[in-house]
């Protein structure tokens, strides 16, 4: 059983935020016993603080989901509690999200269930405005709404991006940053046809109407796709010419001027739209990572002689190393907080990392059990190898920075 004052030295975050993390301590000691299991972790409050990160241009939606989420009286069963703590709301928020990242329909059954995704603009306001969300299950629940709520979730989305101002491509661009666009035909008609009429609602003076504007999005993904597939290396790539004949032969863009066409060929394959696909946007929410890489992890326990290979994330705020099953793993398996902790080289190994406490105490350290739960751990040390003589120093090296906040 853990002390209060263990599981306080196991909780990290930024220092603007820890004092909060105490006052939720204290009234967590409340409770019956005090189990270490009662206590929030400090990876919600980081997963909070990143899903906040990167969304400034949506800062009036974030604030507003935020907002309406933190004061609803949510029912989440029958007989259930109604109320919810802002610590249970951001912990069911968290299991929404590692849902979700798995399998998009049920993270939304998910969502319904438990108060986020009741309305089509909860729905819509939930995948646009909460980061860590899986990008590409982002683009599959968008894909699938085909009813008239899903639809008002899906209308309400596009027109949650601010497109006002933008020319066409750009606005484009931007709308599909927010996901990857799914693989099937008919989910990508549905999607465009809703970015068509919210970029029409924001710059009604560009075109005549949506329908020009939802061919000339489908034509741009087709030439985006010809330009700059790997797939298509060996097929003749679409010609300027083609492209702008083809596109004014659909219904709705013969209007369109063949100029105006000409400079959207130009940009879009010299400069490809991207669908963002970095590990760090896929949902396993750490970003400005110090460094990342594999070592070696000495298994705990006193009797523990194993040696386990993981791919690790170091990063600055906070300071803690996190460790995963392998380099394309969306969650972590645990992480070693780095607060008071030294790092040294290890004199039983060339290429080997000892992690001690700073008071001679025990090393605390976190893990994630197959439920999602967190386990609290203490160990005299953590022992790592890194791959190489030259891989041991840089990770050294970077690790001393951290705890030293340079």
């Amino acid at each position: 059983m853990f002390s209060q004052g263990d599981v306080e030295r196991a909780i990290f975050d930024c220092e603007k935020q820890l004092q909060s993390c105490r006052l939720r301590l204290s009234a967590v000691n409340t409770l019956k016993g005090g189990a270490p299991s009662s206590v929030e972790d400090d990876a919600v409050i980081l997963r909070k603080k990143v899903r906040m990160k990167g969304f400034e241009d949506n800062a009036s939606l974030v604030s507003e989901l935020q907002s309406e989420a933190d004061s609803s009286v949510v029912s989440l069963r029958v007989g259930r509690r109604a109320s919810l703590s802002s610590e249970a709301h951001e912990k069911i928020k968290d299991r929404i999200i590692r849902t979700f990242n798995l399998d998009e329909k049920r993270g939304l059954t998910m969502m319904r269930e438990n108060g986020f995704g009741r309305t089509p603009q909860q729905t819509a306001k939930f995948l646009l405005a909460t980061g860590g969300l899986n990008r590409e299950m982002v683009g599959r629940a968008l894909g699938s709404f085909y009813d008239d709520r899903g639809l008002e979730s899906l209308r309400l989305f596009a027109e949650g991006v601010e497109m006002q101002g933008l020319p066409f491509v750009q606005g484009l661009r931007k709308f599909l940053q927010k996901f990857k666009l799914p693989g099937e035909s008919q989910m990508v008609d549905r999607i465009l046809e809703a970015f068509a009429k919210a970029f029409c609602k924001a710059n009604p003076q560009d075109f005549s109407g949506p329908n020009a504007v939802h061919a000339l999005a489908f034509a741009v993904i087709i030439l985006n796709t010809d330009a700059h597939s790997h797939n298509l290396k060996q097929l003749a790539k679409m010609t300027k010419e083609q492209f702008i004949n083809n596109t004014r032969s659909i219904e709705g863009c013969d209007e369109l001027n063949p100029e105006f066409l000409g400079e959207i060929y130009d940009e879009i394959t010299e400069n490809e739209i991207v669908h963002q696909e970095d590990k760090h946007d896929e949902g396993n929410l750490f970003h400005d990572s110090v460094k990342e890489g594999w070592m070696r992890k000495k298994a705990a326990g006193a009797a523990a002689i194993a040696w386990r290979k993981r791919f690790f994330i170091l990063t600055k705020n906070p300071p803690q190393l996190y460790y995963f099953e392998d380099d394309k793993s969306n969650d972590p398996k645990g992480y070693i907080p780095l607060e008071n902790v030294n790092v040294s080289k290890s004199k039983k190994h060339k290429k080997g990392l000892e992690l001690t406490p700073v008071k001679g105490e025990l090393l605390k350290s976190v893990k994630y059990s197959r439920s999602g739960e967190l386990v609290l751990g203490e160990h005299k040390v953590a022992e790592l190898k890194a791959q190489s003589v030259e891989d041991c120093w840089e990770w050294y090296e970077a690790i001393t920075r951290v705890i030293n906040k340079t």
